[in-house]
């Protein structure tokens, strides 16, 4: 083995069939456009409804902001290297569009990794500290800067090893391994840091700090909650396997999204030239390397599905322009005359929902 190796998002695909580049193309574009649709839904929610606003929601802005540059720099290069066969500019720009490319590509995938993490974090806090702010952790000035710097410090060596190499007319993006000692264990010391920090450590913590919440809230009541009446039980055990099911879709949706990918770098780690030796190996990398994109799509879905006040604030934004279509029809119909629908009252929040909601 040389000095270079396999581009980390897709390998050559020279000469694969036809069928395969048309279906991945389609795949991708499907991909890329739900990550962009749910992601930018996330933002705007959290950003133009007020009533979604709450003490966490910019750790959820910055999750949905690190899933979308995974949409828009990782996803479309990584289809740009099926559909031309890892073709790239050559030149001074071309290798700085590369490093730009695939830094941005780790960087984007370790801060979405790392946002997971800090959501788990304050959702431990909300539930094992209630009466504890925080401040310094929680504070949105403090923990998205340490999140997007300490990504970049620790994905900097990709500026060192990506290069763009030119046979004749054809530039390509290379991997340089050996710039940092012998390829084989430069490459294998890349691959287990890189699955160690963005995937086993987190995924620990994760784990554990999801499975410390699980049984605290099967174990207790909730802090600040009387339980006089029955219907106020039913409300808050109601509550507790709503929280206990999103915790445990996170951490699942990242364990089995990410596992592929992973496997397939310690597969490289260990041995390189045997894994790439077989007929199928550019075919399983993508694959891998799609479900670990497909962790970018699902994130803000299921923040949308779970989060009480994201999916009120959804449904309303889609029922409000049809009643409003509906009622303009009405109106027309009946030549101006207008009947407004009875306006239901609805009274304070009751003390459970107070206490609750913020989870």
């Amino acid at each position: 083995m040389n000095g270079s190796d396999l581009p980390t998002t897709a390998n050559s695909t020279t000469g694969e069939p036809k069928g395969w580049k048309t279906a991945a193309g389609i795949l991708y574009t499907i991909t890329i456009s739900l990550a962009l649709v749910g992601n930018i839904l996330v933002i705007y929610i959290l950003y133009k409804r007020p009533e979604t606003r709450r003490l966490t929601s910019f750790m959820y802005v910055n999750l949905a902001v690190a899933d979308l540059l995974v949409a828009v720099v990782v996803m479309p290069q990584t289809l740009q290297a099926i559909l031309m066969d890892d073709e790239w500019l050559g030149g001074k720009f071309g290798e700085f569009l590369a490093k730009f490319v695939i830094f941005t590509f780790f960087v984007a995938l370790t801060a979405s990794v790392f946002s997971l993490t800090a959501i788990a974090f304050d959702s431990f806090f909300s539930i094992a500290y209630p009466m504890n702010e925080f401040s310094h952790f929680r504070n949105k000035s403090i923990l998205v800067p340490c999140i997007w710097l300490s990504a970049m410090c620790l994905m900097a060596p990709w500026l060192v090893i990506v290069t763009v190499s030119e046979d004749g007319s054809t530039s390509r993006i290379d991997y340089k391994f050996s710039q940092f000692g012998e390829t084989q264990k430069s490459l294998r010391g890349v691959y287990l840091f890189i699955v160690i920090t963005i995937y086993v450590l987190p995924l620990a913590t994760i784990s554990f700090l999801y499975g410390y919440i699980c049984q605290k809230l099967r174990a207790h009541t909730l802090p600040g909650v009387s339980l006089k009446h029955d219907k106020a039980r039913l409300r808050v055990n109601k509550t507790k396997r709503q929280v206990i099911r999103m915790s445990i879709s996170i951490a699942v949706a990242f364990a089995l999204c990410w596992l592929p990918t992973h496997v397939f770098h310690v597969m490289i780690a260990i041995n390189y030239e045997w894994v790439s030796s077989f007929q199928a190996f550019p075919y399983v990398m993508l694959v891998c390397l799609w479900c670990g994109h497909a962790n970018s799509v699902i994130n803000p879905w299921l923040l949308i599905y779970f989060k009480k006040r994201f999916r009120a604030v959804f449904q309303r934004m889609i029922t409000r322009p049809l009643s409003r279509v509906s009622f303009a029809s009405s109106r027309r119909a009946n030549n101006g005359t207008i009947s407004r629908p009875p306006q239901r009252s609805t009274g304070p929040p009751t003390d459970v929902y107070q206490c609750i909601s913020a989870v």
